[in-house]
C-alpha cells in the first residue's frame, strides 16, 4: 500500500484543499502518514498571494522531489505558473484526479505488512478546517487569487453539515469555517448567518472559529449570529492600509472610516473580542504619509495579530503596470510595520495574563499542553487534559509565541 502525505503553502483554504485530497486519496486505497519523509508521494497545495508565497512553493517542492518523493503539485500557484515547478519526479495538476492517482500510485506499492512510520486517520485532528466558500468577485487591484480561484461557489448547508459532523465524529473539537470570501456564502436563500447558527448548534463541537471576513460582511444579522457563545471571540478582517487613496487604488470595497465602523459594531456586539488583520507594505501609490497611517492604526490597540506583506506585483492585476516604490523604501518600511505587529501581538498576550480562558487543547509537547484561547492566543499549560477538549486556563506569563500557565 503507498504512503501518502499533505504538506501546503498559504491559507486556510489551501490546507482545507490538502485535507480534501489526503481523505479522497486515502478511501482510494492510500496509507496516509504524517511524516512527510516517510511517504511515497506527498500532495503539495501551493500559494500564489505574493512572489514569496510562490518562492516558498517552489522550494518545498524541489525539496521533497529532491529527497526522491514523487511529488503531486496543486493549488493556486499551479493554476498560476505550472511551468514553475517543472522538475524530475513532478507533476502539476489544475484539476487533480485523486482516484486515478490512487491506483496509478498504487503500482509498485511496498508489501501490504509494511510498517509505516507515524501512520495515522487522515483528518484525526483536533481542529478541522471546513471549507464551504471558493472563488472571489472582488476587483481588488494586487490581487491576483481572484483570477486562479475563478468566480465565487459555496458549498451547501447539508454537505457542509455533514462534513462537520463527520469531523466531530473523529475527534475533532475545533471546526474552522473557511473560503476566499467566506462572507459571500449562499444555499439559496440562505446566507452565513444561517450557516453559522446551524453549526454552532451542533452536539459535540466545543468551538467554532472563521478564518477570514471582509469588512462590509460584518451586519447585524452576522454578528448576532457570531455571539453564539460556541463562536470564538477572535475574527480576522483584512485592512491592507489605513490610507483612503491608497484603498482606493487598491479598489478595496471599503474606507478607513467604514473598516472602523465595523470594527467598533463587532466589539458592540461580542465584547472582548481579539481583532487581527491583513497589510499590505509598498504598494506603489503608498507614500510616506499614508505609510504612517496605516503604522498610526497599527499602535493603536485595535489589533492582536497583524500579518504584514511586503507587496510584489502579480501577473494579470492592474497594480502589476504601477511603478514600484524603491526595494530600499520597501524594506525599511517592512522593517517597522513587523515591529509594529509584535508590539501589537505582546499587548494582546499581556492583556490575557492572570485572566481565566478557555482553551482548546491540541497536543502535549515538552512537558506542556498546546492549545488556542478563544481570543486565538497560543496557551501552554500544565495540568490533566486531554485533546480535542475544552478547559479553564489561567495564564502567568508570556512564553514563546504565547502564555504559559496552568489549568484551573
Amino acid at each position: 500500500m503507498s504512503r501518502v502525505a499533505i504538506a501546503f503553502v498559504g491559507c486556510k483554504v489551501s490546507q482545507a484543499d490538502g485535507e480534501q485530497a489526503l481523505g479522497e486519496l486515502t478511501a482510494a486505497g492510500l496509507l496516509p502518514v504524517r511524516a512527510r519523509d516517510g511517504a511515497d508521494l506527498v500532495v503539495v497545495h501551493t500559494c500564489c498571494v505574493t512572489a514569496e508565497a510562490e518562492r516558498k512553493s517552489r522550494r518545498l517542492v524541489r525539496r521533497l522531489a529532491g529527497d526522491g518523493t514523487r511529488v503531486i503539485v496543486a493549488g493556486c500557484a499551479a493554476a498560476l505558473r505550472p511551468e514553475q515547478f517543472d522538475g524530475p519526479g513532478v507533476e502539476v495538476t489544475a484539476r487533480p484526479d485523486w482516484a486515478a492517482l490512487a491506483a496509478a500510485s498504487a503500482a509498485g506499492s511496498p508489501p501490504e505488512d509494511a510498517t509505516p512510520p507515524h501512520a495515522a486517520a487522515p483528518l484525526a485532528r483536533t481542529r478541522f478546517v471546513l471549507k464551504v466558500q471558493d472563488g472571489c468577485a472582488g476587483i481588488c487591484s494586487y490581487c491576483v487569487v481572484r483570477l486562479v480561484r475563478g468566480r465565487p461557489r459555496s458549498t451547501s448547508r447539508r454537505d457542509a453539515l455533514a462534513a462537520a459532523r463527520a469531523a466531530l465524529a473523529r475527534g475533532c473539537g475545533e471546526i474552522v469555517l473557511s473560503g476566499i470570501d467566506l462572507g459571500a456564502w449562499q444555499d439559496g436563500e440562505l446566507r452565513l448567518p444561517d450557516l453559522v447558527v446551524a453549526l454552532a448548534d451542533l452536539p459535540g463541537l466545543a468551538r467554532l472559529r472563521l478564518s477570514s471576513l471582509e469588512p462590509r460582511h460584518l451586519d447585524e444579522r452576522l454578528l448576532e449570529a457570531l455571539a453564539h457563545p460556541r463562536v470564538a471571540r477572535h475574527l480576522h478582517v483584512p485592512l491592507q492600509s489605513a490610507d483612503d487613496d491608497v484603498l482606493a487604488a487598491m479598489r478595496r470595497p471599503s474606507t478607513f472610516a467604514q473598516y472602523s465602523a465595523a470594527a467598533a459594531r463587532m466589539q458592540a456586539h461580542l465584547g472582548d473580542c481579539m481583532l487581527s488583520t491583513d497589510v499590505i507594505v509598498g504598494f506603489p501609490t503608498e507614500d510616506d504619509a499614508a505609510f504612517k497611517r496605516t503604522l498610526a492604526a497599527l499602535a493603536s490597540g485595535l489589533f492582536g495579530r497583524v500579518h504584514a506583506f511586503a507587496y510584489s506585483p502579480r501577473p494579470g492585476t492592474a497594480a502589476a503596470e504601477l511603478p514600484p516604490l524603491p526595494a530600499a523604501v520597501v524594506k525599511e518600511r517592512m522593517r517597522r510595520t513587523l515591529a509594529a505587529a509584535e508590539a501589537a501581538a505582546r499587548s494582546a498576550r499581556r492583556a490575557a495574563l492572570g485572566r481565566v480562558a478557555e482553551v482548546l487543547v491540541e497536543e502535549r509537547r515538552d512537558g506542556l499542553w498546546r492549545g488556542y484561547s478563544s481570543r486565538y492566543i497560543r496557551y501552554y499549560v500544565e495540568g490533566a487534559a486531554r485533546p480535542g477538549s475544552l478547559v479553564r486556563a489561567v495564564a502567568t506569563e508570556e512564553y514563546e509565541d504565547g502564555v504559559k500557565g496552568r489549568i484551573a
